[in-house]
This record gives structure tokens, C-alpha cells and sequence, in this order.
């Protein structure tokens, strides 16, 4: 038999690539998961009561319409509560909401004055030009006071490699407000809305956590996934992909980290360096009990006297979960157990980390794989941070262009 697709890989995206593909009237699909489990990164334990999403914090909330409808196609939207988002970050012994820059007003008055002044310190201010690398741009956007005490420590304690290391064409993901609108914002003594991402809000299951999502998206799909079943090996036959040896497919779609296939005769020389130098960490997620009375969903922690750098607190998003539950996120570099922790997890692929280069890398990679009709897809296919929401369209955007019918909600 030959399939028209076979989908490497059973977290969202591959398993909302299936669904689509199915919708879209197409029969031969099989989806390869390595793991006894599908569900990868957007799975759900149930512990002492505690509802703990073990691949670290998944909210939905989007900016594309179009993922919305397919989402409360399978899951109605009756069965998720809403939230107006409520993150925090503590600061110099201080919270404020997210973000800093927004809301340095909260802060008490002599060091949100430094803060400012630091801010309108800044390269872009002075109307220098944009720097290259990730530490000089966030002085440059930022200044000095925010990059050293909130943006630099944050993001080594997350990435687990040093801003010299970074790029800065990922950082679309964070507000960029300039020194006029940061200055408005303590005058005003209130942040502006309309400069937070897409994420002001999110939805959340009443029951469960977000793996009902994932269940609702996989349940009619789930004939067509074998799970267990690691793929080692993709070579071009013909005018069709082998997999494993013995799987032929007319097109096959990976939404695995390119490491795991990188031995493939698929790949010649160059695409084994170029995937050989994308890198991605590892993240602990930990259960605890502790008596809290914040109403933040979330906060950030950037100090590094701290091991982790953010703590969920699962009963202000998940009421039908156990009093005094909170998560935290830790690079494996820093985790340490034995902290009190009911309950850990290591995410052996968490993020994919945005190192200098790593753009013309996966592109690199895209670029050799696609015209054999090997196509990646999602995080770990297209080796960017995406959270679930953008998985989901991006695989809409992809099984359109592979010809197929686009997604239409029904009416």
C-alpha cells in the first residue's frame, strides 16, 4: 500500500495535520508516533487532584479566526472558560503585570523613575541603528535596567545558553513599545491593550486540561496512528518516500526535530551539518503545593537566585482543580530535585532555541527537503517557537498548499 501521506510524529501539529487532511477527503494517512502516547507536548496528568498540563503552560489564544472555528469544531466553545489574562513578573522584590515596560508605573515611584530614565536612555532614542545580536538589541529597545534585571537573566535562565549566542529575528513574539508609548503608559498610569499580543486572553477547558483540546482534534483520527514506532530512516524510491524501510508514502510530512532523522539517505552532507547545528532545551515541569493568594495566572521569575523562571498557579485558570496547585518551569541545566516536588517531568524537546544562524539553517534544511516531498511542519518542522495556536494554522497554510481543500467551519 502506498499512502498519499504519512505524518512523522503525533503532538498537535501532526495530529491537526491528519484531521485536516481527512476533512480535506483524503484516506491514506498514517501518523508515526515514537512514544507509547500521543499527544506529545500538549499532555495532561491528573495528580493528587491537580490538573498539570506536563509539557509546561498551553493556553488557547489566537489571533487566526480560523483556528478558533476548528477548535470549537471539535470541542465546543461551551466547555472552556474564559480568562482576561493576568501574568506577572517579579522584579527587583517587586511585581508588575506583564509587560514590564508597560507597567513600570507599578512599581514603587523612585525605581520606576530609574527604569524610565534608563528606558529613554536607549539606543533607539538616540536614534541608533537596530543591532544584529539578541543582548545589544535589548539595551538598544530596552535599555540598560530592564536588560539586566528582567530580559538577559530571564531569557538564560529559559534558553540555557548566553544572549552573546542569540538571535533576534524571534523577538517578534514580545511587545515592542517605544520610549513615547512606555512614557504614556506612567503618565497614564495604565498599560495600553492594544500593544499586548494576541494572548490578553485565553480559553481553558472546564474539565481537564489542555489535552482535551488535543483529544477532541485526534478522536477521529485515531485508526490512522500507530504509536511506538520511531522512524529512523526516509530514502527518495521512485516517485515516492520509503520510510522505515518498508512504509511508502507519496509525500511525507515531519513534525519531529530533524535530529531524530538526520542518519536518513534523504539528506546529503550539507543538510546533516545544517540540522546538526540547530539546538533546542529541556524543560522540567514540576507539581507543588503551596498556599498562594495571588490571582495571576502566571509569573515570570528572572532572578537567578531562582532555579526555575516561571511558576503557573493552576487553580486561577483550572477552578476544578485542587486548591494550591502550581507548576514551575526549569531549564534542565538549572533543575535540581528534591525540592518539594510531587511530581516532575522532563520535556527532552521543549523549545527550539533561536541561536545566531538558526533561520538560514532550518531554511536550509526546508529548502533541500521540500521539492523530494518531505515536508516540515510546526515547532519542530519549521524549528521555531510556535505556540499550539500557530501549529494549528500553520498546518492549515500547509495542506493548502499541498493542493487540498482549505478548513471551513461548519455552519
Amino acid at each position: 500500500m502506498t499512502y498519499d501521506y504519512i505524518i512523522i510524529g503525533g503532538g498537535i501539529t501532526g495530529i491537526t495535520a491528519a484531521r485536516l487532511l481527512q476533512l480535506a477527503g483524503v484516506e491514506r494517512v498514517l501518523v508515526l508516533e515514537a512514544a507509547p502516547e500521543i499527544g506529545g507536548l500538549c499532555r495532561t496528568r491528573e495528580i493528587n487532584g491537580h490538573v498539570l498540563d506536563t509539557g509546561g503552560g498551553h493556553f488557547l489564544c489566537t489571533k487566526h479566526p480560523e483556528v478558533y472555528d476548528f477548535v470549537f469544531g471539535h470541542m465546543p466553545k461551551s466547555e472552556f472558560n474564559y480568562f482576561n489574562r493576568v501574568s506577572r513578573i517579579e522584579v527587583e522584590g517587586c511585581e508588575t503585570d506583564y509587560p514590564l515596560e508597560s507597567n513600570l508605573w507599578q512599581l514603587p515611584a523612585a525605581l520606576a523613575a530609574e527604569y524610565l530614565r534608563s528606558v529613554s536612555a536607549n539606543g533607539e532614542a538616540r536614534g541608533l541603528p537596530a543591532p544584529a545580536h539578541f543582548e545589544d538589541w535589548i539595551r538598544w529597545k530596552l535599555g540598560d535596567r530592564i536588560a539586566e534585571t528582567y530580559m538577559l537573566p530571564y531569557n538564560r535562565k529559559i534558553w540555557g545558553v548566553s544572549a552573546s549566542e542569540m538571535d533576534v529575528d524571534w523577538l517578534h513574539k514580545i511587545p515592542r513599545l517605544d520610549v513615547a508609548q512606555i512614557a504614556r503608559a506612567c503618565e497614564q498610569r495604565a498599560a495600553d491593550r492594544a500593544q499586548m499580543p494576541s494572548h490578553a486572553g485565553f480559553y481553558y477547558p472546564k474539565v481537564g486540561g489542555f489535552q482535551r483540546i488535543f483529544d477532541a482534534i485526534a478522536a477521529p483520527v485515531r485508526d490512522c496512528i500507530a504509536t511506538r514506532t520511531a522512524v529512523s530512516s526516509i530514502e527518495r524510491s521512485g516517485d515516492t518516500l520509503l520510510v522505515n524501510g518498508r512504509l511508502r508514502a507519496r509525500a511525507v510530512i515531519n513534525t519531529a526535530p530533524w535530529h531524530t532523522l538526520a542518519a536518513s539517505p534523504v539528506f546529503d552532507p550539507a543538510t546533516r551539518e545544517a540540522i546538526a547545528r540547530l539546538r533546542h532545551n529541556q524543560i522540567v515541569v514540576s507539581l507543588h503545593e503551596e498556599n498562594y493568594g495571588t490571582d495571576a495566572h502566571w509569573l515570570y521569575q528572572p532572578s537567578e537566585s531562582l532555579r526555575h523562571h516561571r511558576s503557573f498557579f493552576i487553580k486561577n485558570f483550572a477552578p476544578h482543580s485542587a486548591a494550591g496547585g502550581l507548576y514551575r518551569e526549569t531549564n534542565l541545566k538549572r533543575w535540581q530535585a528534591g525540592q518539594g516536588e510531587l511530581y516532575a517531568e522532563t520535556n527532552e524537546h521543549a523549545y527550539p532555541i533561536p541561536t545566531l544562524g538558526w533561520a538560514r539553517d532550518i531554511s536550509a534544511v526546508l529548502r533541500h527537503t521540500a521539492p523530494l516531498g518531505l515536508h516540515g511542519l510546526g515547532r519542530w518542522g519549521q524549528w521555531q517557537y510556535f505556540n499550539s495556536d500557530v501549529c494549528i494554522h500553520e498546518a492549515m497554510q500547509l495542506v493548502q498548499r499541498l493542493g487540498h481543500a482549505p478548513h471551513r467551519a461548519a455552519a
